[in-house]
């Protein structure tokens, strides 16, 4: 797709390349040359206080909890002094 170089280096992405990765006004992308080719990368800005969230440790552990729900492997109390004597035991 052919694209012409506008006033202050922009250029605007075919709607085709924006449905097909999903972007949305403001979503940031990383841009960078190489090859003597332009990259554009979608990116994600996570909060720093969110990222332990997609750490593998913290993905391995999920998909664990995941399955303990998922084959019943959970115990439930009425209240928090009935956990602590479950944990206990």
């Amino acid at each position: 797709m052919l694209r012409k170089l506008g006033q202050n280096y922009q250029i605007a992405l075919p709607k085709e390349v924006v449905n097909t990765l999903h972007l949305h006004i403001n979503d940031y992308l990383d841009i960078k040359a190489k090859d003597n080719k332009i990259i554009i990368e979608p990116q994600l800005i996570i909060p720093k206080n969110q990222a332990y969230f997609y750490t593998s440790e913290w993905q391995k552990e999920e998909t664990e909890a995941s399955e303990d729900i998922k084959k019943g492997r959970i115990t439930k109390t009425k209240n928090l002094k009935g956990l602590f004597k479950e944990l206990d035991s």
